[in-house]
């Protein structure tokens, strides 16, 4: 497969659907702004739909290849803020309106698009353990399953988002909500949406 030609589809279709709304892009509307024909369509990205059933690995794409991330961070349970402060960032740029429809395209079929991402879990789970050893965090058993529950929350508040259409001010709860479920130590409390302690 060439993937110039299906990042050039992808990247495109991604554009046209942040301008005018998944449902009002037609494959033609791709097509002519990519100047391909349909069958190359076809060939390449299979089908509409399938070109938002990805939205989470382009998500957390910057979140995985920028080494530099966390050097900005002065505790474990900061970084796993700036995890999630990133995620939320980066679903906001693509709207409630694909994430929509990639939550009614996975409700008809399972895509896999809600999976969890290995990369992404490896991460996440090294540090829940790193804070627990720490005494950052009181919430005791296997990182693993805690953090299985924080994205399930994550997907839950973010559904929420879409429903409402995007008006919900999720990012807040989500940070109020995983500050409880942690029991994290008194003086990392009160974090702002950015995962900076309050006042800093």
């Amino acid at each position: 497969m060439n993937s110039s030609i299906k990042e050039k589809i992808n990247g495109t279709a991604i554009k046209l659907f942040l301008d005018r709304g998944y449902a009002q892009v037609t494959i033609k509307d791709i097509c002519e702004a990519c100047g391909i024909t349909k069958p190359t369509f076809y060939k390449y990205a299979g089908s509409k739909e399938n070109l938002i059933l990805d939205l989470y690995d382009i998500t957390i794409h910057q979140l995985l290849i920028d080494n530099y991330l966390f050097l900005k961070t002065a505790t474990h349970y900061e970084q796993l803020l700036l995890v999630f402060h990133t995620l939320i960032s980066e679903t906001a740029k693509y709207g409630p309106d694909l994430f929509s429809q990639m939550f009614i395209s996975n409700l008809t079929s399972d895509h896999h698009s809600l999976d969890m991402r290995e990369n992404l879990t490896k991460l996440c789970v090294a540090i829940i353990e790193e804070s627990q050893q720490a005494g950052e965090i009181g919430v005791k058993g296997d990182a693993a399953a805690i953090y299985r529950g924080i994205a399930h929350m994550f997907t839950g508040y973010e559904c929420l988002w879409c429903i409402k259409k995007g008006a919900y001010e999720w990012e807040a709860e989500f940070f109020e909500s995983l500050e409880e479920l942690l029991d994290v130590r008194e003086d990392l409390k009160k974090t702002d949406t950015k995962g900076r302690k309050a006042g800093k």
